[in-house]
Formats: C-alpha cells, structure tokens, sequence
C-alpha cells in the first residue's frame, strides 16, 4: 500500500506540468482584472479556462490509468470525461462575439476611440482562446500514441468523430447553455437541440473546419516542402 502511494506521489511529481502554472496565472489575472474592470466577462473567462484546463488534466489521468494497466471500464468513463470536456478547449474562441460590448470605434470607421480598455479585454480573449485551443490539442497529443495503438490505421476517424462531437458540443454550450454536467439533462430535451435545423448543420459544419484548422496550427507536424520534381528539399 505504501509502495502505490510513493509511486503516485512520485508521479504526480515528475507529471506536474507547466500547462498548470500558466492556467493559473490567466485565472489568477481574469479575476483580478475583472474585479479592477467590473467586467463580468473577463471575470467568467477564470471559469472557461478551468474547464479547458481539465481536458488537459483528463488526459494525463488517462495515460497514468493506461501505464498502470487499469481495467478497460476505468480507462473507457475516463475518455467518455476527456470527451465531455474536450469542447471547452475550442469553446472559448465563441468568446469573442462578446467584442460588440465593447466601443473600439466613435464612429466606423475613421474615427477610433483610443482606450486601452477595450484593447486590454481584447488582448485578454485572445489569448485564452488560443491557450484553451492548445491545452485541448495538447492533451489530444498526449492520448494519441494509445489511440493509434488500439486503432491502428483508424485515428483520423477517431478525430473526425471528436472534432464533430466537439462542434456540436460547443453549439450546445453556447446556444442552448447546456453545460458539461448536464448531459442527461440534454438527453431528455434533444428535441430542442436540432429544432435549429440549417443553422445547427451550418455552425456545426463551420467549427469542425475550425477544429482541424486549429490540429494542423497546434499538432507540431512538420511538414515537408517539394520540388517541381517531386523530391523533398534537402535540409542543410
């Protein structure tokens, strides 16, 4: 018993990532900007990057579990959480529909209105949304060798499943205002989900293009550049 308990403290240890120490500081600095601002929005971004920050957390869970030669059901109600959560990660780029609060012009579009407020909450967005982004692709990363493992010569449909999941879970999130939590409780009202016909389809279509735009931005695969002949440039 004390062996398993030095091995976990051990590993939670060497597994402390920086990803942490970074959603920390952005929580830490959306409430107290919030609070300066009385923004409610850049207070409620603490809460966004949370959610993010645990796809991450989920996902480091799952490869510890799979190290450790857990049993199949433990290691499937974990990737069904990873799943849930993933949407939050991309769900933060929804964020920036909230701008129009914001006055960047007196009158558009020649005459601006010089305030760095609007700039400070700007910038603030930006940069959860595309640090949210890398936590959730980080974390794909980080599950990908046992995926690519189990489903040999099937993970980029394992993705295109993830990433249309995700899509519509973001549609959920931002327009139905379901959270992750309350997934049974989406279940019993899933008629209300697709009464949106044509726009439900076109959101969904529009983040599942975001979703790979964003893999490709974050997936860290080089990519190699041809000749007119075909052949790789030669790297010095």
């Amino acid at each position: 018993m004390k062996q398993s308990i030095d091995s976990m403290d051990n590993l939670m240890k060497k597994k402390i990532h920086v990803y942490y120490l970074i959603s920390a500081i952005y929580m830490i600095v959306s409430i107290v900007l919030g609070l300066i601002l009385k923004d409610d929005l850049v207070l409620f971004l603490a809460w966004n990057m949370l959610l993010a920050t645990i796809v991450f957390f989920l996902s480091e869970v799952l490869v510890f579990l799979y190290e450790k030669r857990a049993h199949l059901w433990m290691l499937m109600v974990f990737f069904a959480l990873w799943l849930l959560f993933f949407p939050n990660t991309i769900y933060m780029l929804t964020d920036f529909i909230h701008i129009q609060n914001y006055t960047f012009f007196w009158r558009y579009a020649d005459l601006y209105n010089y305030s760095l407020t609007e700039w400070i909450v700007f910038t603030h967005i930006l940069i959860g949304a595309l640090y949210a982004a890398k936590l959730g692709f980080s974390a794909i990363k980080k599950i990908e060798p046992i995926i690519k493992k189990h489903t040999v010569g099937y993970y980029y449909l394992i993705l295109v499943t993830i990433f249309f999941l995700s899509s519509f879970g973001i549609f959920i999130g931002r327009f139905l205002r379901f959270n992750t939590w309350n997934i049974f409780e989406l279940i019993t009202n899933i008629g209300m989900v697709f009464s949106h016909g044509t726009f439900l389809v076109g959101f969904v279509s529009i983040f599942f293009v975001i979703h790979w735009f964003v893999y490709f931005l974050f997936s860290n695969q080089e990519q190699k550049i041809y000749n007119i002949d075909n052949k790789p440039n030669s790297e010095e």
